[in-house]
């Protein structure tokens, strides 16, 4: 049951996850990037079935490609209005809000960006399965600074296993409505697998 939460990103928990990245095949030397992501989730019940969902993100991150630089990206918070948390099939709406807290300039846009986001996840056993899409665009910062506006789709699948086991397939495509060059598609895909161990009263899901 705890596996089967937590591969649903609406479920009425509150928790504490971070993965690690490695980007490969940057540049014309098909350098790496690495990047840390914190990502807490906090969850508030606001009504008999409705919640409000709190999603953040902050990526610690170590690039070499196209300069060499390591520290803090940009943070993202994106709250989300979850109407029915009894339901099969969460949905939520929302907005995300980009920002400037990168401790370098090649780290982050510099720019402040917000707008729209909603997701949906359809909970089952053993799938469960859902995506998220947000649009973000620039409203404040240095004018040095390019203007930001990028789509994100975050698709994900996961296949529930037995003794807490689960894989999961996912993507996180972005849109750069500013990119030039053929360069405003990023699309990776990851795949993973994880197990629910208990720790005391505590939960981890280990991957």
């Amino acid at each position: 049951q705890v596996a089967k939460e937590l591969a649903n990103p609406l479920a009425p928990v509150t928790t504490l996850s971070g993965n690690v990245r490695f980007e490969m095949g940057n540049g014309p030397d098909d350098d790496t990037n690495y990047q840390v992501r914190l990502q807490p989730s906090f969850f508030r019940p606001s009504a008999e079935k409705s919640a409000l969902l709190v999603r953040t993100i902050l990526p610690l991150r170590s690039t070499n490609w196209p300069t060499s630089a390591d520290g803090i990206g940009d943070a993202s918070i994106i709250p989300y209005y979850v109407p029915d948390t009894t339901s099969t099939t969460f949905v939520g709406y929302g907005g995300a809000l980009l920002l400037p807290t990168a401790s370098r300039d090649e780290l982050g846009s510099g720019k402040w960006a917000a707008g729209p986001a909603v997701i949906v996840a359809r909970t089952g056993s053993p799938i469960t399965w859902g995506g998220l899409v947000q649009h973000v665009w620039s409203f404040a910062g240095p004018d040095d600074r390019a203007d930001v506006s990028v789509t994100t789709a975050q698709p994900f699948f996961t296949y529930l296993l037995s003794d807490g086991w689960a894989s999961n397939l996912t993507s996180e495509a972005t849109y750069n409505w500013n990119a030039t060059g053929g360069n405003e598609w990023t699309v990776p895909l990851t795949v993973s697998a994880a197990k629910v161990v208990q720790f005391g009263a505590a939960f981890v899901n280990l991957g």
